[in-house]
């Protein structure tokens, strides 16, 4: 029986196995660069020759000569663009190299040959695109070859990287043999190229070094060399070498001394948002296990979220689900389900379909709508906290100018074209200046009866001033803003009633028959869980490390927290925040793990931003302030720059630039049940969401 090993070592063990798979993805990354590079490389090499052989024989081309013509024009436009690569390679190969095409194959431009043929082109291709539809085709020779590349690419993991290395550490010993009184330290090189040994830094060392000494020896290959040493270098030594074995030997040791097993350090983290997810990130190197438990199998960008509700986006560009976000991080797992209570004694998450147990626990569970009391207007002012509540948003606004065309009453259509929105942060505010913007610019001329232009967009804040987390300069500017938009914006006012009909304000009856709430949140019922008074927003009150007083282990973050991490002040409910306290207790954890002692939770304000409408936003990082279109713009590149997936930033600035150019926006789709139904108590529990809907990515 083995010995366990310390906690030390595994962590040593497990930091080396994280590094390595890192190590990995961007060797992936710089192979699939350089496969790009070496295609392009060979194609311009025949178009090159292309143009030679034109340039002197510009007189009239016989048959032969147009077929071969022919040829060397499309073989390079395949090779660069990554497409049929690998029948190209093997036509090269089989007609003797590059003869058709007019230039030479040498030995390195054949090894080159040979990866395209034995790779492909890589992702950055148009095969790539292909290659999955092609594999189910209903047609049976395209299913045979796209299994038959399947197993090409099985053997060429284990062959190519080994026979690459044999043949460069023979070929540059070979071409310095002349030298070897001044280049003799080259061999040891050669021999740990051969042996696969430290091979990622030793190809780029023999990169550098020996493409002079082959130059200076009249060997014209030598960019084919480098290609082919940095190849190796991305690829890595493959199984065939030293390289190899210590990877398994490591990956081996960590899992054979129990890293799957209970003798792990089990951490459960409850919600998937920003603070969640940032926990689990921070954890990905350490010697643990960690399950991640929400009851929705996304995660989801909120700051863009009423963009969603105003049919600008669609859910799918500002949410990416949770288990793509955490591929290929090891020590992780994802379980879909509905935290009902967390048993103390037994240290176990309750699920309304079992039990957890955990060593460690973190909530961060978000927040829900808060009606100050009056639950009751819930039914008639959504507000805005998950995708299901966008979508909903969308559905009724939409309703709305739909019911406005079909009414004979003038005042009935004027209630239908009344939006209030509650609440003049940044949620409200963002809210109010994307429905006024939608109803005069989206809609123009769709209408027969009525003109959406007209519709009326009324922003209620009790405060003195909207936004009010800013600067009072930033907030007055903001207002300009909403009312050249056609908001009307009433401060110091507060709501007193909400029914179907509309909304009282200070005594005043708003016809409105479609209401909003952005002006308050409450936390999730993890105090109640946890058996904690909590604040008198419902959040669980921790210690100055993140931790829940009198249960050693368990953590709240992000909205779940009530915390003085802010120079003595609450640390405010903003994505930001939560992510900050996600890397903080993944910290405080591998040192409890280290038996390390950790430093309070400080929290680092970095700004807010908020966006009004077209070409105007407000931005506040400390003391630099910008409005109007710079703010703007710099409130998208920062917006998109900081969502999920490459794919959403693509799809977000598209869409974008689409609704800019045309101001029209796509996403009008009405979807749900009847317009007067609305689901009570439509928050989420599980994410961890913001203390506002939009403050949250309002905020750097």
């Amino acid at each position: 029986m083995r010995t366990p090993i310390t906690e030390n070592t595994r962590a040593v063990l497990a930091a080396v196995s994280g590094l390595g798979r890192s190590v990995t993805i961007g060797g992936n990354v710089a192979c699939a660069c350089l496969l790009l590079v070496a295609r392009i490389w060979l194609s311009q090499a025949i178009f090159v020759h292309q143009v030679m052989m034109i340039m002197l024989a510009p007189g009239a081309l016989e048959a032969p000569q147009i077929e071969t013509m022919l040829i060397r024009s499309v073989v390079p436009l395949l090779l660069a663009t990554g497409l049929l690569t690998r029948p190209v390679a093997l036509f090269l190969a089989l007609s003797g190299g590059f003869e058709n095409v007019g230039v030479q194959l040498t030995g390195p431009r054949a090894l080159l040959l040979i990866w395209l043929l034995a790779q492909g082109a890589g992702p950055l291709s148009i095969d790539l695109l292909l290659r999955r539809g092609a594999a189910r085709m209903p047609i049976w020779a395209v299913r045979a070859i796209s299994r038959l590349y399947v197993r090409i690419d099985r053997w060429a993991d284990v062959a190519l990287p080994f026979a690459t290395r044999v043949y460069l550490a023979l070929y540059i010993a070979a071409e310095t043999g002349a030298l070897l009184t001044t280049s003799w330290w080259i061999l040891p090189l050669c021999w740990a190229l051969v042996f696969g040994l430290a091979t990622r830094i030793v190809s780029p060392v023999l990169c550098i070094v020996a493409p002079p000494i082959i130059l200076s020896a009249g060997t014209p290959d030598r960019f084919d060399v480098m290609l082919l040493l940095l190849l190796v270098a991305g690829k890595g030594a493959g199984p065939l070498s030293f390289d190899g074995l210590a990877g398994r030997w490591a990956e081996g040791r960590l899992h054979s001394q129990g890293q799957a097993g209970d003798a792990m350090p089990h951490v459960v983290v409850v919600g998937g948002g920003f603070g969640g997810i940032a926990t689990v990130r921070a954890l990905r190197w350490a010697a643990c296990r960690i399950t991640l438990v929400d009851r929705r199998n996304h995660y989801l960008f909120q700051p863009l979220l009423y963009q969603v509700a105003t049919a600008a986006l669609s859910p799918a560009d500002i949410a990416i689900p949770i288990r793509s976000v955490l591929r290929g991080q090891r020590n992780v797992s994802v379980r879909l389900g509905e935290v009902v209570g967390v048993d103390r004694g037994a240290r176990e998450v309750v699920l309304s379909d079992g039990r957890i147990p955990f060593d460690y626990l973190v909530l961060a569970t978000g927040a829900q709508h808060s009606y100050f009391g009056r639950d009751e207007w819930s039914a008639h002012a959504p507000g805005l906290k998950s995708i299901e509540d966008a979508t909903a948003i969308r559905s009724r606004m939409l309703r709305a100018f739909e019911r406005a065309e079909s009414e004979t009453d003038p005042a009935a259509q004027c209630a239908s074209l009344t939006f209030v929105v509650v609440g003049g942060g940044p949620t409200g505010v963002e809210l109010a200046g994307a429905l006024a913007e939608f109803a005069r610019t989206a809609l123009g001329q769709e209408y027969q009866v009525i003109d959406p232009g007209t519709a009326r967009v009324i922003l209620v804040q009790s405060a003195p001033r909207v936004l009010p987390t800013f600067s009072p300069f930033l907030s007055v500017r903001a207002e300009q803003s909403l009312r050249e938009l056609g908001v009307e914006v009433r401060t110091r006012a507060r709501v007193t009633h909400i029914d179907h009909d509309g909304v009282d304000v200070d005594g005043e009856r708003i016809a409105a028959r479609t209401v909003l709430w952005a002006a308050g949140v409450a936390a999730s019922p993890a105090a109640t869980w946890l058996g904690q008074a909590g604040d008198k927003s419902g959040r669980v009150i921790v210690d100055a490390d993140l931790s829940v007083p009198g249960l050693p282990g368990v953590f709240a973050i992000g909205d779940t927290a009530a915390s003085n991490g802010w120079a003595g002040a609450a640390v405010p409910g903003l994505a930001p925040a939560a992510k900050q306290q996600g890397r903080y207790v993944a910290r405080a954890i591998r040192a409890t793990l280290k038996e390390r002692p950790v430093t309070a939770f400080r929290y680092v304000h970095y700004g807010n931003l908020a966006t009004i409408g077209r070409l105007a936003a407000v931005v506040e990082v400390q003391r630099f302030r910008l409005w109007g279109a710079p703010a703007w713009w710099f409130w998208g590149i920062a917006h998109v720059l900081l969502l999920g997936g490459g794919r959403n930033r693509v799809s977000v600035v598209l869409n974008w630039l689409s609704a800019y150019l045309t101001y029209r926006r796509s996403t009008r789709l009405i979807t749900g049940g009847d317009f007067d139904s609305w689901p009570v108590g439509s928050a989420q529990f599980g994410n961890s969401t913001p203390h506002s809907a939009i403050s949250s990515g309002a905020n750097l």
